[in-house]
């Protein structure tokens, strides 16, 4: 587990200090706006204009979660966490399987095209971190590029996004409502964020939910 975990911290920080320009655009505010088109739908399922705390779980610091908390005239200043410091700033490096929070810390999480680059186990254990510091009527929106059928294409897909990333496994709605199951949410839906141009390739997008 920790030889995995170096080699994801690792990846990423090579990805940051590779060709900055494509690197940093990509990791931009502006870069991950063009990423997620429908600001306004994310900020209406997460409920973010009444959210009072508010987290990022990063791979490129927190610069689109403060657009998106500007946006919806939040409260809340965003708390942005990434498993390495080498990107821009954010306020805790941590791997998400232990979050350093208490429980039922925040209102609203976004989990921004980060799963992709753990394997099932870290994904299921972040999943019951995230249920545990979500507050009682708090929600989670997770966004991940996701598989197509045809395999080479799928190849090509996974080669794109593989900037910063050790390895790169790419789930459906399928597995990903698997590996968040018994994790304690009260509520786990598929979403609709689309259409997204850049890259043109799929998502599956899951709000996780729990109980007043």
């Amino acid at each position: 587990m920790i030889r995995r975990r170096r080699e994801a911290i690792s990846a990423r920080e090579r990805w940051l200090a590779g060709p900055q320009s494509l690197a940093r655009a990509l990791d931009s505010p502006a870069g991950r706006g063009l990423l997620f088109p429908r600001a306004e739908k994310m900020i209406e399922l997460l409920q973010l204009d009444t959210a009072r705390t508010y987290l990022d779980v990063s791979l490129g610091g927190g610069g689109f979660a403060e657009l998106l908390a500007r946006g919806a005239g939040s409260p809340a200043l965003p708390v942005v966490l990434d498993v390495s410091a080498a990107g821009d700033s954010v306020d805790l490096v941590a791997w998400p399987e232990q979050l350093p929070f208490r429980d039922a810390s925040f209102d609203a999480v976004t989990v921004l095209h980060v799963l992709r680059a753990l394997d099932d186990d870290a994904v299921h254990g972040f999943a019951e971190e995230l249920s545990r510091i979500l507050a009682p009527g708090g929600a989670g929106l997770i966004v991940e590029f996701a598989p197509v059928r045809w395999g080479p294409l799928n190849d090509l897909h996974r080669r794109i996004v593989s900037g910063g990333c050790a390895e790169v496994d790419l789930r459906g709605w399928g597995r990903m409502a698997a590996l968040l199951t018994e994790c304690g949410f009260d509520a786990i839906d598929l979403v609709e964020l689309g259409p997204f141009a850049l890259p043109p390739i799929p998502r599956v997008c899951v709000l996780v939910r729990r109980s007043p």
